[in-house]
């Protein structure tokens, strides 16, 4: 970490990363930082490729957050990704990335490749965790702005507190964010308390979709492009529907499909307790955590759920 403070304190142009499809870690990690780098005096702008959520959209409120195609195109300085598990998820940010004269990776991701030149690399709950951490490190004093997306960036990656990465130190990070002026109630109304009324309808059809498998140890779900004109939804919509699945009791592995083409599907796997979902993605050139990954694959309806259930069976 020492490296990237240096880098930190040094160099005066910033262009933070966060991974394609982003979320609330990648999202508030990132934009934390954002603000920390212009509170220095820093130029620093932060770029997605891909639409903040709706739920999300308040974060706005803080910084720009820029699309690929409205970044300012030059030679960065420094490029930080944020939350990004390899280059790939980078998306169309890849090449702003690789043209920077210096690169930093700051990610909880096991399976990160350490694709920067330096790397703060830390399998735990959240980004936002080392985001505060660096931060403090460095005694750069938190705003209720910063504290605001710290929080949302831990309490979404750990299902608002529930998942099996709720640690001590996340929950120790929570309450000094909290301490330095965290809106706990505005947050999780926005995150959690404000689905729309589409949102609401693909909910009832992905459990149409349910599919129970290896004695209910298996749950698995999709959605198909015709559902969201069904439904009068949007892609950020799915974000939470594995949950659905997972949270049936006596189910070990929950598995959600996105048709985005015909015969393509986006894959997410979440697991309870001990089935290693990371390894399982790693079958459909995907990673990410022991208990939450995703992936990809080709194949018709049928076959792909058949595919990813017979996968999924080796790690019960």
């Amino acid at each position: 970490m020492q490296n990237i403070e240096k880098i930190i304190r040094n160099e005066q142009d910033f262009l933070i990363i966060g991974h394609i499809s982003p979320d609330g870690d990648t999202i508030g990690s990132g934009m934390a930082l954002l603000l920390a780098l212009q509170g220095l005096g820093k130029s620093a702008i932060f770029v997605i490729d891909g639409k903040v959520p709706e739920k999300m959209a308040f974060v706005r409120d803080y910084a720009p957050v820029y699309s690929v195609a409205d970044c300012p195109k030059r030679d960065y300085a420094c490029a930080i990704a944020v939350d990004v598990s390899d280059k790939g998820r980078l998306g169309k940010a890849q090449p702003l990335f690789e043209a920077a004269k210096r690169t930093v990776v700051i990610d909880h991701h096991g399976t990160n490749p350490a694709f920067g030149q330096e790397n703060y690399i830390d399998p735990v709950g959240a980004a936002g965790l080392l985001i505060y951490r660096l931060l403090t490190q460095m005694h750069i004093p938190l705003t209720q702005p910063m504290a605001n997306l710290l929080y949302m960036a831990i309490c979404t990656d750990t299902g608002n507190f529930s998942y099996s990465n709720t640690d001590a130190p996340i929950l120790y990070a929570a309450a000094a964010l909290r301490e330095a002026g965290a809106d706990i109630p505005r947050i999780a109304e926005n995150i959690y308390q404000a689905r729309s009324l589409g949102a609401t309808r693909l909910i009832g059809r992905s459990l149409e979709h349910l599919v129970l498998a290896e004695d209910g140890k298996i749950a698995l779900t999709y959605i198909l492009q015709e559902d969201f004109g069904v439904c009068g939804a949007l892609i950020e919509d799915t974000e939470e529907l594995i949950n659905y699945a997972r949270e049936i009791r006596g189910v070990e592995i929950a598995i959600f499909l996105r048709q985005s083409e015909e015969n393509q599907f986006k894959l997410s796997f979440r697991s309870k307790n001990y089935a290693n979902v990371a390894a399982l993605a790693a079958e459909f050139e995907g990673g990410g955590h022991i208990h939450a990954s995703g992936g990809k694959l080709q194949a018709p309806l049928e076959q792909a759920i058949s595919r990813v259930i017979a996968a999924a069976a080796r790690y019960l």
